[in-house]
């Protein structure tokens, strides 16, 4: 008989911010871990009271859990730029009646500020490119921080630390930054693709909500003469945004507050083929340029000169068509992601991923 093998506990603290979009999608209810969530945004015995905190923590000592996570630090008691009057009554509230309310506040404690055997790991998911001073206390006790977003120069994510603490303070911490990819959830992926021979769109643009989007939309514009172009400024229902994936053979996917968004891999699993600009952040399993996803630059015609390169070889747009959906099912799950944590951080030396 083989022997059973034992799965990985892990100790999830969760603010309130991305629970349904990450905790939920990718965390709750994962096959390969036991999972305990300490959550406002659980149920009523996953929530942090102090007995529990207590508990938690000698368990940790007792090497119960393999693995601490944390998200990002929404409500601190003391957040350093109020003053004494404001911070105290701030204090008074979140240490009583609001105690349960400050959640991932209690990781570094519970981790004893990570000289604790088991380590902790803290998940960013903001798009922010940014680790803000609030979150200091969770940089310095997690073995790893994994940031979505995080620029091609990670020592620029800890600026704002830098600014307010001083460069020797934060210098020590600069090797703990590690890239983040959100992936997508699975109820977001296309049940098949199109064709590149059925699909009548050459070039589709959906929503033009930021001033990047707007400038690309009058571009698709001044393609329509050459192209079947479709360019939509309001946004579309889900059913009709999908039928337009199906439709179509390039989708721009400009970013929005950060540089990885998840219309690229909405786009991937339709297997339309994402028109993405050069990325200024770091993303784990990359869309390859030509292989997964046709890339631009803003400056001058370089978007025309991409989208008629890409449309000239309706053979290749197949192939990358194809490519494009088959890496983002092995890949872009949402799933993954905590595969990905867990492995990384677990992992002897930790090593530093590709960009």
């Amino acid at each position: 008989m083989t022997a059973s093998i034992r799965k990985k506990k892990l100790l999830i603290f969760w603010s309130t911010t991305d629970f349904e979009l990450i905790y939920q999608s990718a965390f709750a209810d994962h096959p390969d871990y036991d999972v305990e969530l300490v959550s406002c945004q659980g149920r009523p015995h996953e929530q942090a009271g102090y007995r529990r905190l207590w508990c938690l923590r000698k368990e940790v000592d007792a090497g119960k859990f393999d693995l601490v996570l944390a998200n990002n630090i929404m409500r601190s008691p003391f957040p350093g730029n109020k003053g004494w009057a404001t911070t105290a009554s701030l204090a008074a509230r979140l240490f009583t009646f609001q105690r349960r309310r400050m959640d991932t506040w209690w990781a570094p404690w519970v981790v004893r500020y990570g000289r604790s055997a088991t380590p902790l790991a803290v998940i960013d998911g903001r798009d922010s490119h940014y680790v803000y001073p609030w979150d200091l206390p969770l940089l310095k006790a997690a073995k790893l921080f994994f940031k979505r977003d995080l620029m091609n120069w990670p020592r620029r994510a800890l600026m704002p630390l830098q600014d307010y603490y001083t460069e020797k303070k934060i210098k020590p911490y600069y090797e703990k930054l590690r890239p983040m990819s959100g992936g997508l959830e699975e109820a977001f992926f296309a049940p098949g693709a199109r064709p590149m021979k059925d699909r009548d769109i050459d070039l589709f643009m959906s929503s033009a909500n930021n001033p990047l989007r707007r400038m690309i939309r009058e571009k698709c514009l001044g393609l329509a003469g050459r192209y079947r172009v479709v360019a939509h400024e309001e946004l579309l229902s889900f059913a009709e945004y999908q039928e337009m994936l199906q439709r179509s053979k390039l989708v721009v996917c400009v970013e929005s507050y950060g540089g990885e968004t998840r219309r690229q891999y909405e786009v991937a699993a339709a297997g339309a083929i994402p028109l993405m600009s050069w990325s200024y952040t770091q993303v784990t399993d990359p869309l390859v340029p030509d292989v997964h996803a046709f890339y631009f630059s803003y400056i001058a015609d370089h978007f025309e000169r991409t989208v008629e390169r890409a449309l000239s070889d309706e053979d290749r747009l197949q192939g990358v068509s194809e490519a494009t959906r088959s890496f983002m099912l092995e890949k872009k799950r949402r799933r993954l992601l905590l595969n990905y944590i867990v492995e990384t951080t677990l992992a002897p030396s930790a090593p530093v991923p590709s960009a």
